[in-house]
Order: structure tokens, then sequence, then C-alpha cells
């Protein structure tokens, strides 16, 4: 998404949100937009890294 905000929708009443992209194979790098303006590494995803910002993003791995 080159950094683009994509809103999320709640997953039932789970209390957790989604989106489905299709994505290509190889690494992606995301956070979290919450409040409007504050970034968050998602909690779930273990792989990190420190970003430019003072922040975290979170790194998954698509494989096809």
């Amino acid at each position: 998404s080159d950094w683009k905000r994509i809103p999320l929708r709640p997953a039932g009443e789970s209390g957790y949100w989604e989106t489905t992209l299709e994505l290509p194979q190889g690494e992606h790098r995301f956070s979290y937009i919450v409040e409007g303006d504050r970034r968050v590494a998602d909690p779930t995803v273990a792989v990190r890294e420190n970003d430019d910002f003072g922040g975290e993003n979170s790194i998954i791995m698509v494989r096809l």
C-alpha cells in the first residue's frame, strides 16, 4: 500500500479488527494507526524492526 492507510473492520464480536489484502510473495512491513495518529506494531506478530520515527514495524513473510 506504500504506507497508505487501509481501513479495518470489526471481526464479528471478537474485539479484533481485520482487512483482506492481496500481497505478493516476500517480506511486508506494517503497523497500525490507533486513535488517529499513534503507530503500533501488531502484538500478534513476533518479528519486528525499529522504524525511522522511533517506533516499530511488524514484519510478515508471504509465501505462495
